[in-house]
């Protein structure tokens, strides 16, 4: 006797897509719709040096003579590790990288991924806060409210700046009485914004706990396991070794390309790693089951584009570290204040 197949998962919530499309060219739509904004992130953060800057001419001269010195070391040990030729750089940039990143998302670097996944847990909570609860005044009467203190603060932030104004406009025996009534309003709106988050938080805890699964096991699984690929897809498609004298890093003016295809690679194996993850946890098990709002919040392009840049830099800095990767000041920068 045969045993019939099992029953068909259960469809998602009428009307809502699934965090993740299914669809290789709707991931595509989505990856191009992360990466825009991950860079837009990226240009927010740009940090220029001041030109008109005054510094020390001796310590200068003194800096330069340093750095002189270490370009003709540098020198001398490129010559001992140069190789035959592109090809060559190439197959032991890929080598090296492949080796790294699975030292990097193995078991014995576990406690490092879950810490770096609370961070994204952190920049989800925010975003959720930002995106959710902080209603944007244009879209207010397209959004569909579920809880009355979400809406009564929805219309208390569209109008509290004319209420503010209306406030000082008015008459008053004191000027302690007009303090006092602006108080009030500024504490009521907060007392709102308490509640709603309260009513909100046991949901948003289960989102995070269900992110954070899945991204353990999309590192320390999925990834993994394609991490040869990806360094051969890497450093093939971001042509660092065309010019290159070394075989062993990638050195400051490589990193910009670099970058580029190493997020945009990452990120089309997030999103295809997250599809299933997400899918069995948000709309197939029933213990699960979400609300509609969670779930439109679910599929909202900048948490992928968060993942990426909390994951990338993370990587980044890793490879810094043990010396594959010379980092810009900027991103240095970054790193550092990420952890």
């Amino acid at each position: 006797m045969t045993q019939g197949k099992p029953p068909p998962p259960p469809p998602p919530a009428k009307g809502i897509a699934p965090p993740v499309p299914k669809s290789t060219k709707d991931r595509m739509a989505l990856a191009k719709t992360a990466m825009r904004l991950r860079d837009e992130q990226l240009r927010a953060r740009i940090v220029y040096v001041d030109p008109t800057i005054e510094t020390n001419s001796e310590l200068d001269a003194i800096t330069a003579k340093v750095v002189e010195q270490l370009k003709e070391l540098q020198k001398a040990g490129q010559k001992a590790k140069m190789p035959t030729d592109a090809s060559t750089v190439e197959i032991d940039l890929i080598k090296t990288l492949r080796e790294l990143l699975e030292k990097m998302v193995s078991a014995r670097r576990e406690h490092f991924l879950r810490h770096k996944i609370e961070l994204i847990q952190r920049r989800i909570a925010n975003l959720y806060f930002t995106s959710e609860v902080q209603t944007d005044p244009e879209n207010l009467f397209e959004v569909e409210f579920s809880d009355p203190d979400e809406a009564l603060l929805a219309v208390v932030r569209r109008y509290g700046g004319q209420m503010l104004e209306d406030l000082m406009e008015l008459k008053y025996t004191d000027v302690s009485v007009q303090k006092l009534a602006m108080e009030r309003l500024s504490r009521f709106e907060r007392k709102l914004a308490a509640d709603v988050l309260s009513h909100s938080r046991p949901e948003l805890e289960r989102l995070l706990g269900v992110y954070r699964d899945a991204l353990l096991v999309f590192l320390m699984k999925d990834f993994r396991e394609g991490v040869g690929d990806f360094a051969w897809e890497v450093i093939k498609g971001s042509k660092v070794a065309r010019g290159s004298e070394l075989s062993y890093k990638i050195r400051e003016p490589q990193f910009a390309r670099f970058r580029q295809v190493f997020e945009e690679n990452f990120m089309a194996r997030l999103l295809e790693g997250l599809e299933g993850h997400l899918a069995r946890r948000m709309h197939e098990e029933p213990d699960y089951e979400f609300k509609p709002e969670t779930l439109r919040f679910a599929a909202n392009p900048r948490i992928f584009a968060e993942i990426c840049a909390v994951t990338c830099n993370a990587i980044y800095g890793y490879l810094h570290g043990e010396g594959f990767l010379d980092l810009p000041v900027t991103w240095q920068r970054q790193v550092y204040e990420q952890q």
